[in-house]
């Protein structure tokens, strides 16, 4: 394994929360599982550490960073608006995602654990803004959704907050059905808001 596929997977592990925000990173433990010498696995923290995703402890060592509300505050909105500007200049082409964002919510609807839904909701919102035909604001969003996918486990925790999320979805999908560029784009921008509030008051 390179030392890029190295980081990448880590990385992966700490978005998935598959290492917890705050748990501690055994680098020899790592080192071992993944077949590796332990000084790569420390490359790989140190980068990530200056990526934020890992912090250093003299006491403990490494760790996965804890969550933050400073970062909940800073990006969903910026989420949201990126979102809500790629729905209205979609046009025309936005119609015809109606019967996919519909396929997608109802596996939404059925998921059973805070991983598969993050999932479904994270494919909903990628395929809503698909054909905005503005390649830099997709890669900017793309970005995002995946800084945020720690911060989902904890929203999609709750199955009273899931419902309320799949609800919006179909609000969403059927503006979009509809042809109402403008409603879709208020209701996708109101969905995401309504996730950092959420989020906030269990941070």
């Amino acid at each position: 394994m390179n030392r890029a596929d190295l980081e990448e997977l880590l990385r992966t592990r700490i978005l998935a929360a598959e290492i917890a925000p705050g748990e501690r990173i055994n680098e020899s433990a790592l080192a071992e599982d993944l077949g590796v010498s332990r000084t790569p696995v420390r490359e790989a923290l140190l980068r990530l550490e200056g990526g934020g995703l890992v912090r250093f402890d003299r006491g403990r060592g490494f760790l996965a960073a804890e969550l933050s509300a400073d970062e909940v505050r800073e990006t969903y909105p910026i989420i949201a608006h990126l979102e809500e500007w790629a729905v209205r200049g979609t046009g025309s082409a936005l119609r015809g995602l109606a019967p996919k964002l519909t396929e997608i919510n109802s596996a939404f609807a059925a998921a059973t654990d805070p991983a598969a839904a993050h999932g479904f909701d994270a494919e909903f919102h990628r395929v809503l803004v698909s054909r905005c035909g503005n390649t830099r604001l997709l890669e900017l969003t793309n970005g995002l959704w995946r800084t945020i996918r720690r911060y989902e486990h904890v929203y999609f925790a709750d199955a009273a907050d899931h419902r309320a999320s799949v609800a919006q979805h179909a609000e969403i999908a059927a503006a979009v059905a509809a042809g109402d560029g403008d409603l879709a784009a208020r209701a996708v921008a109101e969905n995401t808001t309504e996730s950092m509030h959420l989020l906030l008051a269990r941070l």
